[in-house]
């Protein structure tokens, strides 16, 4: 992809709160960026962290977030009801599936934004406002929101552009109402393609929006003791 007039901004602290460390943990290779930009309310930041280069990061921090046991079980019910509504709310927008514990969505760009640009089309946009109201119905989840670039262009306007455009879902889902500590923005550039970028289809797939939907604290604990009661009882 290629840009003109891009700066490359300083890159952020990640904050204290629980998803970062979740979604970030034990990851390695390129800078993480959280989407704080509009909190406004002096969330203390912790050190920086890294995520790793895989061709699936949003896979990555599904794994992360994993429980296991009769606990996941009753997770995975609750994500897989959140699916099959985010799969109506999307269709035509993008691809839905339910990995384990978690969710993965995956937007083509050119589906989400003009040629070269983070702003984002007009036509999408009911669609994403349909994925704002599942986020709030379902509340207990956080969210990373990963942007991929093609390789075409200079490494570094692509790395900015992927942040942008991250971004730029990051803030539409907050201006429908998602609060803003569910959700950590990151921008890959160009370094994890899907496939390869010697054809313009492979470019087309590499340029996307990855989000991963992972379960929260709240829900990890209420699971693990539905999981205990129904030790218990059975």
């Amino acid at each position: 992809m290629k840009t003109a007039g891009i700066h490359i901004p300083t890159v952020k602290s990640l904050t204290s709160c629980t998803l970062h460390i979740l979604l970030i943990a034990g990851l390695s290779d390129c800078t993480s960026t959280p989407n704080t930009k509009k909190s406004g309310n002096g969330t203390a930041s912790a050190p920086k962290q890294m995520i790793s280069r895989s061709k699936s990061p949003a896979n990555y921090a599904i794994a992360a977030s994993t429980v296991g046991g009769a606990a996941g079980s009753i997770i995975e019910g609750y994500m897989q009801k959140q699916t099959i509504q985010l799969s109506e709310d999307l269709n035509w927008v993008a691809k839905v599936e339910r990995i384990g514990e978690g969710i993965k969505i995956t937007m083509n760009s050119a589906v989400l934004f003009g040629d070269d640009t983070y702003a984002l089309s007009n036509d999408p946009q009911p669609q994403l406002k349909k994925l704002a109201e599942t986020l709030l119905t379902y509340k207990d989840t956080e969210i990373l929101v990963a942007g991929h670039t093609d390789g075409e262009g200079e490494a570094k306007q692509n790395q900015v552009l992927s942040e942008k455009r991250a971004e730029a879902l990051a803030d539409f889902l907050q201006a429908h109402g998602v609060p803003q500590l569910r959700i950590v923005t990151q921008g890959f550039g160009e370094q994890t393609p899907k496939v390869s970028n010697g054809t313009e289809d492979g470019r087309r797939q590499n340029q996307r929006i990855e989000v991963a939907i992972v379960a929260g604290q709240a829900l990890k604990k209420q699971a693990k003791r539905e999981a205990a009661e129904n030790k218990k009882n059975g």
